[in-house]
Formats: structure tokens, C-alpha cells, sequence
């Protein structure tokens, strides 16, 4: 297995390795235990990891082009999916990054309020298909980026903690000794961080889709009549597919990126918040209530179809009804026309 190289052409930093070419309302603010003993040991104080997922995507190409216009020097960390841009604010800097596929950004030291108001907008136009601000989604964690040789031996020596970047006690923590090394590290923390976040949005939207339909089960465990027609039952049928297409096809929310199985040292920090993040239990919750919202659709189909079935066969048996009525009158037609004709008949004999 290659090493992870990082070259710098100009502002790209990209990888050179064997695959290069691969390369709320109910939000969810996570309460983390901070351990003091590993805070107090060192200098770099803990600070917020913020994630808000915006839109289904964001255009690469013009999110470069609108900071570039605006005095940012935008670095691309992995072709086509992230680029980073640094960012300063009362005093404080921080790495900020856009996950293109995931339509998110990630913050490395300045909480959602901030980023809302601030760094957003920066990008805002770059969006595709760009979510309601209410269905933002975001997830705060903290971290330490240990920017000295010192500090790094130190938490060795007395915690426990390798020379590689790791998630410790829910705290993340990043070797910044090497900078370029670092900003990969935080590249595949933010692949896990907004993978939660662009689930927390189909989470929302499913818990939406469940709640509205509730009625009309509640309707049919009553036996009461179904106030709601066809084609509303099939746009519902095409949300939840859309849905499940979403988490299980269009994306990579199920699996590992291709770039990560090629750099085990990232595949691993991505597992690691991943787990911290609960991702395999929340997809299999998720896609158990994609399988009952989809059985609730298609029993709603089903009755209205028989509802449907029934009103056709009153139709038939209406026409029916009428079919027969003229053929009767028909019928008495003739009847009354063949005792007139006898009757002038007799009328002649005479």
C-alpha cells in the first residue's frame, strides 16, 4: 500500500496514491463529554466541529469561483467532492469545507450560529436543489488540533494516544503537527460528520411523511371512508421511493467512499465518527420505516383500487340496468305494435 502524498500545484493540494483518480425544529446538537484530564494537558484549547447540511449538493466549480471572486483562496482536498478555505473571525481562524456530493459545509472552530450568519451565505449560490432553511440539519462536536511535537508525545506517553488523529472520549482530537496531514484528517472527520447530517435531513422528512399519512391509518383502523384520492396516494409512493433512492442508491450514506478504502488511515478516522455517530443503526432504523411507510402506501392503493373496483362494477351493473330497461321498452314496442295490427286486421275481416 502507497503512503498518502500530498502535492501542492498552486492551490490544490491533491492525492498522489494508487487511487488518485477516485478521489431540528428537530436538529441534532450533540452533548459531549469533555475530558478535562486530556484538555487540561494541553495548550490548543477544545473547539467546536460544526456541520450543516444545506442542499442535495453543491456545484464544485462555482462554489471555487464565488470565493475566489471573494478573496478566499479555496484548496481542493479531494477531486470533485471537497475543497477547504481558511476563515478568520474576531481573532479566531478556522478551516471551513464544502462537501460537494453531501451538499455540505463543515466548520472547523466556529459554532452554527456563526456559520449561518457568516459562512453560508458565502456559498449560497452554489446550491443545488437548496433546502428550506428549516430543513437545515446540523451536528456540533468538538475537537483539539495538537499543534506541537510536545504536546503530541505528551498525550502519548500519558494517554494512551497514538501519533495518528482519533476520536478519544467523544472528543476528536487532530495531529496538527503536520499541517497538510491534517487537513485530510479533518477532510474524513467531515465526510462523517456530514454523512450524519444528510441523514438527519431523510430522517426528518420520513418522520414528516409518517405523520402526515398517520390519519389516514387511523382512518382505516376505524373503517371510516379515505378522504384523500389517487394521485395524492401515488406523489406519496414517489416521495418515499425518492427517499429510499437517496440513502440507498444516489449516494454514498450506506458505504464507504472509494477514495477511503485506498487510505486506510482516513477509512479508519471515517469509522471511527461514524460509529461515534450511530450511521449503521440510524440507516437500518431508517430504511425498516421506508418498508413500513411503503406497505402504508400501498395498502392505501389498495383500497382505494377496490374502492375504485366497486364503483366500476355499479357503473356495469347500472348500465346493465339500463340496457334492459330499453329492451323492454322495446319489447312492449312490439308487443303493442303486433295487437294493433291484429286489431286492424279484425277491423278488415269485418
Amino acid at each position: 500500500m502507497l503512503g498518502t502524498r500530498l502535492f501542492s500545484t498552486g492551490r490544490n493540494l491533491f492525492y498522489a496514491g494508487p487511487n488518485a483518480a477516485t478521489a431540528r425544529s428537530l436538529r441534532r446538537s450533540r452533548q459531549l463529554k469533555r475530558p478535562a484530564t486530556i484538555e487540561s494537558s494541553l495548550v490548543t484549547r477544545i473547539r467546536p466541529a460544526t456541520a450543516i447540511t444545506t442542499a442535495e449538493s453543491y456545484d464544485l466549480q462555482k462554489t471555487i469561483d464565488l470565493l475566489s471572486g471573494k478573496g478566499y483562496r479555496p484548496t481542493t482536498l479531494i477531486p470533485n467532492e471537497i475543497i477547504s478555505f481558511k476563515y478568520f473571525h474576531d481573532g479566531s481562524r478556522g478551516d471551513i469545507m464544502v462537501l460537494a456530493q453531501n451538499g455540505s459545509i463543515v466548520s472547523w472552530g466556529f459554532d452554527e450560529k456563526m456559520m449561518r450568519d457568516e459562512i453560508l451565505p458565502l456559498v449560497s449560490e452554489a446550491r443545488v436543489n437548496s433546502l428550506l432553511d428549516a430543513q437545515y440539519e446540523s451536528e456540533d462536536l468538538d475537537y483539539v488540533e495538537v499543534e506541537s511535537e510536545d504536546d503530541m508525545n505528551h498525550l502519548k506517553r500519558n494517554y494512551a494516544i497514538g501519533e495518528e488523529s482519533c476520536v478519544e472520549n467523544e472528543l476528536i482530537v487532530i495531529n496538527g503537527v503536520d499541517h497538510e496531514r491534517a487537513l485530510l484528517d479533518k477532510a474524513a472527520f467531515a465526510s462523517g460528520i456530514s454523512r450524519s447530517t444528510r441523514l438527519a435531513v431523510l430522517e426528518v422528512a420520513l418522520d414528516s411523511h409518517i405523520e402526515k399519512t398517520r390519519v389516514f391509518t387511523e382512518s382505516l383502523s376505524r373503517g371510516k371512508k379515505l378522504n384523500i384520492s389517487e394521485k395524492a396516494v401515488l406523489q406519496s409512493t414517489g416521495r418515499l421511493f425518492l427517499m429510499r433512492g437517496k440513502l440507498n442508491l444516489y449516494s454514498e450514506l450506506i458505504e464507504t467512499p472509494d477514495l477511503y478504502w485506498s487510505e486506510p488511515q482516513l477509512e479508519k478516522l471515517y469509522r471511527q465518527i461514524s460509529r461515534n455517530l450511530d450511521i449503521q443503526p440510524r440507516i437500518s432504523i431508517l430504511n425498516t420505516k421506508l418498508d413500513y411507510a411503503t406497505d402504508e402506501a400501498r395498502a392505501l392503493m389498495a383500497v382505494l383500487n377496490e374502492k375504485k373496483g366497486t364503483r366500476l362494477e355499479w357503473i356495469i351493473i347500472y348500465l346493465i340496468t339500463v340496457e334492459v330497461c330499453f329492451e323492454l321498452y322495446h319489447f312492449y314496442e312490439k308487443y303493442e305494435n303486433m295487437v294493433e295490427a291484429k286489431h286492424k286486421d279484425a277491423a278488415l275481416n269485418k
